[in-house]
C-alpha cells in the first residue's frame, strides 16, 4: 500500500534528527567561522536544503515502512558532509539543485506552470555557482524530453536555462564584473585523483547505481507503476552523472558526497 502524503508518526523523529543534525553543525560551524553573519547565512541554507530532501523522501511515493531507511540513510550521508556548507556558493549550489530535483521528481500535486522553467533556472545557477554541476543542466534536459506531458514544457526548461545565462551576462557586463567570469573559468580544472578514498567511494556508488537499475525492473512496484518508475529511472540517472563528476572533481573534497544523499537514500530505500 502506497501513500503519496507523510504520516504524523514521522513528525517527532523528523524533528529530532533536524535538532541533532543543527546542534552538530553549529557546534562544528562555530570551530571554524568566525563572523557571526556568515554563520546565520550557513544555517539557513542548510537547514532549507535539510528539510527540502526532507520533504522529498517523506512525499515520495514508496512503502512508509521504507521511508525511515531513507531518511536514516539521508542523515547518515548529510550530517558528516555538512562541512560541504562552509563553502557558501556549494552551499547554495547543493540547495538550488534540491530545489530542482523536488520539482522534477513531480513529488507534490499541485505544481506550478512554468515548473520547467524554474527547474532550468535552478540547475543553471547552481553550474554558474559550481560548475562542475553543468553537466546536470544536460541531465535534466534529456529527462525533460523524456518524460515531458506537453512539447512546451521542453520549451519552459530551455527558456530558464537561457534566461538565468542572458541575465547573468547582462549584470556582469552593466556591474563591469567580469572576474566573477574569469574566476569561474579559473576553475575549470581537474582535481588530482586520490585512490585511496576516491577508488572506494565510487565504488559504493557504482553497487548503489547497479542496484537502481536491477530495482527498476525486477521490483514489480516500482515497474509497474509509472510515476514510481519515473522517479526512480531519474534518480538513477542522477547519480550516475554525479559519479562521473566525482570520477573527475572530487579530488580530495570527500565532502561532496552531500550531492548524492538524497539519491543514494531513495535508490537503497527502495532496494531493501
Amino acid at each position: 500500500m502506497y501513500s503519496n502524503s507523510p504520516s504524523i508518526k514521522y513528525f517527532f523523529p523528523v524533528f529530532g534528527l533536524w535538532i541533532i543534525f543543527l546542534g552538530v553543525f553549529i557546534y562544528y560551524l562555530n570551530l571554524h567561522v568566525t563572523s557571526i553573519l556568515k554563520l546565520w547565512e550557513i544555517v539557513v541554507v542548510s537547514s532549507l536544503s535539510y528539510i527540502l530532501n526532507t520533504l522529498t523522501i517523506l512525499y515520495s511515493k514508496f512503502k512508509k515502512k521504507r521511508k525511515i531507511w531513507a531518511l536514516a540513510i539521508y542523515n547518515l550521508l548529510f550530517i558528516p558532509s555538512c562541512e560541504e556548507f562552509i563553502n557558501l556558493p556549494i552551499g547554495l549550489s547543493y540547495l538550488l539543485l534540491s530545489m530542482a530535483l523536488l520539482l522534477l521528481l513531480d513529488i507534490f500535486s499541485k505544481s506550478s506552470h512554468l515548473k520547467y522553467f524554474n527547474i532550468g533556472m535552478f540547475a543553471s545557477i547552481a553550474s554558474l555557482l559550481y560548475f562542475p554541476t553543468i553537466s546536470i543542466v544536460f541531465l535534466f534536459l534529456f529527462m525533460t524530453i523524456v518524460y515531458y506531458k506537453e512539447k512546451i514544457n521542453i520549451s519552459q526548461y530551455i527558456a530558464g536555462v537561457l534566461v538565468t545565462v542572458i541575465l547573468t551576462l547582462e549584470i556582469t557586463f552593466i556591474t563591469d564584473s567580469f572576474s566573477y567570469i574569469t574566476n569561474w573559468i579559473n576553475q575549470l580544472t581537474i582535481p588530482t585523483f586520490h585512490f585511496e578514498y576516491q577508488i572506494p567511494i565510487l565504488l559504493i556508488l557504482l553497487v548503489v547505481l547497479i542496484l537502481g537499475w536491477i530495482s527498476q525492473y525486477s521490483n514489480k512496484n516500482i515497474s509497474e507503476d509509472l510515476k514510481i518508475s519515473s522517479q526512480h529511472t531519474i534518480l538513477v540517472f542522477y547519480l550516475l552523472f554525479w559519479i562521473l563528476i566525482y570520477a573527475f572533481f572530487m579530488g580530495d573534497n570527500y565532502a561532496l558526497l552531500i550531492f548524492v544523499s538524497l539519491p543514494v537514500s531513495l535508490i537503497t530505500s527502495r532496494c531493501i
